[in-house]
């Protein structure tokens, strides 16, 4: 600090801090007061803006951001709640429509009588789908032998008197069931030749006649059927029947 700035060599009082002459700053100038405290704002005229250029009073912090920035995320923020918030309550509200259409969720204030109006105009239809077995059938024929149901044992009770259950196995024949006088009573798919007369054999026993009096039977055959069981009229003259390669037959004994 330079020496005080005298006019004269009277005593003088020694000015306050901050008033003090500095030499250094302006060598050319005629002694300019240095202040060195001075408020951050015009207090006279306040809008907002320093009252100096060079004053370097750091800018107002909101939670580590200037103010500026600080607006300008409250503002994407808000928005984005307000997005949120809208597109909530309409992805509630056509959901509960949906519902109440098919009739799952009755919407609330329909009575009762409504929603079950609607859910008769539009019955939930549930489908099912059977696993399919992925066994093969067996081609196992042998020619000219008896085959006597499993059901003459009884299935319920005491053997009805009239039941046909005893038949004489045939390989590689034609299907007597295909003539113009025969009858087919049902159709099955089995996996197996004693199978298939199985089927014939139950009709004959629960209806107590001997009504089913042929079996056919086709290894080869797709689904949903490759066994046909039934009757001929007039009787059945196997010595009449053509060779068919994979077609096994199994006919009523006329003592059975």
């Amino acid at each position: 600090m330079s020496a005080l700035y005298q006019y004269h060599n009277a005593p003088e009082v020694a000015p306050a801090h901050g008033l003090e002459y500095d030499d250094t700053i302006y060598p050319t100038s005629d002694k300019y007061p240095v202040v060195r405290e001075a408020p951050s704002y015009d207090p006279s005229n306040y809008k907002g803006k320093h009252a100096f250029v060079n004053d370097n009073k750091p800018p107002r912090i909101i939670f580590g951001m200037k103010v500026r920035t600080f607006l300008l995320v409250a503002l994407v923020m808000v928005l984005i709640i307000v997005g949120a918030a809208v597109g909530g309550a309409v992805g509630g509200k056509s959901m509960r429509e949906s519902q109440t259409q098919d009739g799952t969720i009755p919407y609330a204030g329909l009575s009762n009588t409504t929603s079950t109006a609607a859910s008769a105009t539009s019955p939930a239809q549930a489908t099912f789908a059977a696993p399919t077995p992925t066994f093969s059938p067996l081609a196992t024929c042998a020619d000219n032998t008896t085959y006597t149901s499993t059901y003459s044992k009884g299935a319920s009770g005491s053997l009805p008197a009239n039941a046909g259950l005893n038949f004489t196995v045939y390989c590689n024949l034609t299907n007597p069931l295909l003539k113009p006088t025969s009858q087919t009573l049902a159709v099955a798919y089995t996996y197996s030749l004693s199978d298939c007369v199985e089927v014939c054999a139950g009709y004959n026993y629960y209806a107590n006649s001997g009504n089913c009096t042929v079996a056919a039977y086709q290894p080869t055959g797709n689904r949903p059927s490759n066994c046909w069981i039934g009757y001929t009229t007039g009787g059945l003259q196997v010595s009449s029947l053509k060779e068919s390669d994979g077609m096994d037959i199994a006919v009523l004994d006329a003592t059975s």
